[in-house]
């Protein structure tokens, strides 16, 4: 596989923490400005932070935006909330891949194919909302239906993928212990 090729000979602990870095400013930055008139409009908050959601739901928050406040949700879609998953999935990435160095499961693809694939259902689920969002005011149910599948599977991944980084960071541990 390339890309986990690539990312296996980019992990460093320079990148990794320069990627901190871009992934806390623009989760702290840019993606706070941008997704303001989304959070300061009653019961129109961004579909992609709940878990799951009906379409009656979805179809709610749509309608509570105003045209303006439709077109500032598609350009965040669009920008932040591309670079973010970038910046947070090559996170997670490197940071699986530095932590199973010199284990049992060095070689294995599946620990870092959660990140990934946490970024291709968070890709997903933003074309599912902009295609919501362009509709308006039509409601496409299957639609919504299959943005809220990639929601919940994209925070099912990134569950995943932060447990997978704790079950690592706890054999480093355990072997740092056993090995004194």
């Amino acid at each position: 596989m390339p890309l986990v090729n690539w990312l296996h000979r980019t992990a460093t602990l320079g990148r990794l923490l320069m990627i901190a870095i871009v992934s806390v400013a623009l989760r702290y930055g840019l993606m706070p400005r941008m997704g303001a008139k989304l959070m300061s409009t009653p019961h129109a908050g961004p579909l992609d932070l709940m878990f799951a959601y009906t379409p009656t739901v979805a179809f709610a928050h749509i309608a509570a935006l105003s045209d303006e406040g439709r077109q500032a949700y598609r350009l965040f879609l669009v920008t932040a909330d591309v670079a973010y998953p970038v910046s947070y999935v090559l996170l997670f990435a490197w940071l699986i891949i530095m932590l199973k160095r010199n284990t049992r499961w060095e070689r294995s693809c599946f620990p870092v194919a959660l990140p990934l694939s946490v970024f291709g259902f968070d890709m997903l689920e933003n074309v599912s909302i902009i295609g919501l969002l362009t509709a308006y005011p039509a409601q496409p149910v299957a639609l919504a239906l299959m943005a809220s599948i990639f929601t919940t599977l994209k925070w099912i991944m990134a569950g995943a993928s932060i447990l997978v980084i704790l079950l690592l960071v706890l054999l480093r541990i355990s072997r740092a212990i056993s090995r004194r």
